[in-house]
């Protein structure tokens, strides 16, 4: 996301995490899994590492909390990235990670390392919420990670419900993580904390949402391999299929000009929208402030992102 005004207090926040990672009493023990965490987290967008950050300021909390939070997110957040990985059999071997055993060993070294980064929170009662909140948090994201991999083939309707639940739990529990944790790191306010984790749980499911449905907006003439997405379930419900089957079109802009033909497109921007208005909507009970500001523009941001007409989706209006 590139945005003149924002970029440089993302930059800001996120170089502050970095150094702190790089300065990591531990980074001399196992020098492998630290040399991993640096190379993921410099290919990572500015905001998602400062989210933690300015979701602390949003909650009244201080910046030192906030950098404490965000250092011990995101070595949990690429544990995350590298376990779906290795289990959804989409892993892809680098200098730091040869095989799927070694990179889950490097995931659960990471997860260690986030624990150990919330002992610098000064403060033990918010180390006791933030403990509750990421170890809940990892729970659901965990749980949802398992259903979706012993989910067996369903019908049409009941895979949609499957989906929404399992995105919630895998994707919107890790960015609640974040959030909800930024806010109980700075702040004994359950409203604050409540309603940044419900915010942090919107961004991750748009997150997730832009990500399964990146097929539908491609013009190539790349073949598609098929999976079961939600716009091949949102598709087969339209046309009043009620069991799994796979159209007949030979490439990814054939598909999209189906999707659109049949209204799917606009159903994912209607999707898109709901869960940005719910992003907006969790923040009302937050005072004012420029963090408050920085947040409520983050989801235009994601919707950005999309190769088509995004100002009608930004804007809410058909496309």
């Amino acid at each position: 996301m590139n945005n003149p005004e924002l970029d440089p207090l993302f930059h800001e926040y996120a170089s502050c995490v970095i150094r702190r990672l790089q300065s990591c009493d531990l980074s001399s023990t196992f020098q492998d899994c630290f040399q991993l965490l640096i190379d993921r987290i410099l290919n990572k967008p500015a905001w998602q590492i400062a989210l933690p950050v300015i979701s602390c300021l949003a909650a009244g909390g201080k910046l030192e909390a906030g950098f404490a939070l965000a250092t011990a997110w995101f070595p949990i957040y690429l544990a995350s990235e590298i376990l779906d990985n290795v289990e959804d059999k989409e892993f892809i071997p680098d200098r730091f990670a040869l095989t799927p055993e070694v990179a889950t060993n490097l995931a659960t070294s990471l997860i260690f390392i986030a624990f150990h980064a919330l002992t610098s929170i000064q403060d033990p009662v918010s180390v006791s919420r933030v403990t509750r909140i990421f170890s809940r948090s990892g729970f659901d994201a965990t749980y949802g990670q398992h259903r979706d991999l012993i989910k067996t083939p369903s019908p049409v309707e009941k895979s949609v419900n499957d989906y929404w639940e399992m995105i919630i739990l895998k994707s919107g529990s890790v960015f609640r993580m974040a959030t909800a944790g930024g806010a109980a790191a700075g702040t004994s306010n359950e409203t604050f904390v409540d309603a940044l984790g419900d915010y942090g749980t919107a961004l991750g499911v748009m997150l997730q949402l832009i990500d399964d449905c990146r097929d539908a907006f491609a013009q190539s003439q790349e073949v598609i391999n098929w999976e079961i997405s939600l716009p091949l379930l949102l598709y087969l419900m339209t046309i009043g299929e009620e069991n799994i089957i796979f159209p007949k079109v030979s490439s990814r802009a054939e598909w999209s000009d189906l999707l659109k033909r049949t209204g799917v497109i606009d159903a994912i921007s209607s999707l898109l929208l709901e869960w940005k208005v719910r992003a907006l909507e969790s923040l009302e009970p937050l005072s004012m402030s420029r963090e408050k500001l920085v947040l409520e523009r983050i989801p235009s941001l994601f919707l950005e992102r999309i190769p088509i007409n995004s100002k009608e989706v930004l804007n809410g209006n058909s496309v």
